[in-house]
């Protein structure tokens, strides 16, 4: 029995040629990353051979501006592009998310600031805000210090973006050199190990003036790279409120890779005491006719959540208004819950074998796992949230500029 492919159900969108180039380049990239995939979970790094092709492929500048050497790429084509990725490897798919859109995040800089991140003609950059860390004010900059946790891609970054602050500033950006810091090995876990997602830690670094921003207006639609350049819209998408679209962009993809695996992992199961094959079970056909069904779900909400992120954030657009955020993140948090339970139907159908080394579907065990516990797939939370906003109750100590 043959894997299946099951990622090509959403309806045709009218990508650029650009775009469509780029979307094939990650599908073509899926069985390599599929291949590798092994030895980036054993290495609890992404493979510099994957790294390399992608930067071939043009994926990793897609989200910078055309004028600053990018393509500058719809973030539909974004999402697209991390799917496909995903369906090779869920932490390949992230790392490369965050390489991607972090070009963006560098682009939303003053233009001193991209002439130096970019000035190697690649600012891959890790990014982490919590805990914030605090900023003195000295002559020509500031001396910061702080403890970030879950610094995703860090090991393939030159640059890393934090938060800091003062009671004189108030919460800015820091743009910190990976080496005028350090990187703590903190990240051993039982899935998306290949992520790397470290702390990283300043200690008293002088970081110098232009690379420290007001926090709020470089998260904003007002940031200095979207007046940079106004031919590229997506620089004008609020930053918290657009970037959480990735977690259901891999769950998504991590789903649609457990059901093209699944039929030949299944393929000579048999069921001791029957001696029949488990393919051939009612039961396994239902529990895969309910996976798929799932996973559908999961597409139609993860393109719905693009559609109205593209709408609520349309050039010349005022900003949305409470309760449309909150639909819409909704969308967000039900793409990726909706995959996992497609992804869980499958594994617990598939019995105690997929829990050997080299199974298929073993390392998306232990990838979801691990995935399902990101803040931004709380449902519950989500839930309770955006059911408050709805009731016109408010965000109550949630801030308004990460819903």
């Amino acid at each position: 029995m043959t894997t299946m492919n099951l990622s090509n159900t959403k309806l045709p969108t009218p990508y650029s040629s650009s775009e469509a180039r780029l979307i094939q380049a990650a599908k073509d990239l899926v069985p390599m990353v599929r291949e590798y995939a092994r030895e980036a979970d054993r290495s609890r790094r992404i493979p510099e051979a994957v790294i390399a092709a992608m930067r071939e492929a043009g994926l990793l500048k897609a989200m910078r501006p055309v004028e600053a050497g990018g393509s500058s790429i719809s973030f539909a084509a974004f999402i697209e592009i991390v799917r496909h990725l995903s369906r090779g490897d869920a932490s390949t798919g992230w790392v490369a998310a965050f390489l991607i859109s972090h070009e963006w995040l560098l682009s939303r800089l003053n233009a001193q600031a991209q002439a130096e991140v970019f000035s190697d003609g690649e600012g891959l950059a890790a990014a982490a805000a919590a805990p914030p860390g605090s900023a003195e004010r000295v002559e020509g900059g500031y001396r910061v210090s702080g403890r970030w946790r879950f610094a995703s891609a860090i090991l393939h970054s030159k640059w890393v973006v934090v938060s800091a602050g003062s009671p004189e500033t108030g919460p800015l950006a820091v743009i910190a050199r990976i080496d005028e810091g350090t990187i703590h090995d903190t990240w051993h876990v039982p899935g998306m190990r290949a992520t790397g997602s470290n702390d990283f830690e300043l200690c008293d670094a002088f970081i110098p003036e232009h690379r420290v921003v007001d926090f709020i207006r470089y998260s904003s639609r007002e940031n200095d790279g979207a007046a940079l350049y106004p031919s590229y819209h997506v620089l004008q998408y609020p930053m918290y409120r657009v970037l959480s679209l990735i977690h259901g962009a891999v769950a998504v993809g991590t789903a649609e890779a457990a059901l093209e695996m699944y039929p030949a992992a299944m393929t000579h199961r048999m069921r001791p005491a029957s001696r029949q094959l488990l393919v051939e079970e009612p039961g396994t056909w239902s529990a895969f006719g309910e996976a798929t069904q799932q996973l559908q779900i999961a597409q139609l909400l993860l393109d719905e959540a693009v559609s109205r992120t593209e709408h609520l954030y349309r050039r010349g657009s005022d900003e949305p208004a409470l309760e449309e955020r909150a639909r819409l993140n909704l969308c967000v948090t039900a793409s990726g819950t909706e995959a996992l339970k497609a992804v869980d139907i499958l594994l617990q159908n598939a019995g105690a074998s997929i829990q050997r080394d080299g199974h298929p579907l073993e390392l998306i065990c232990r990838n979801t796992q691990v995935m399902r516990n990101h803040a931004v797939l709380d449902w519950r939370y989500a839930q309770m949230l955006a059911g408050r906003a709805l009731l016109g109750q408010g965000l109550g100590p949630h801030a308004d500029a990460m819903y």
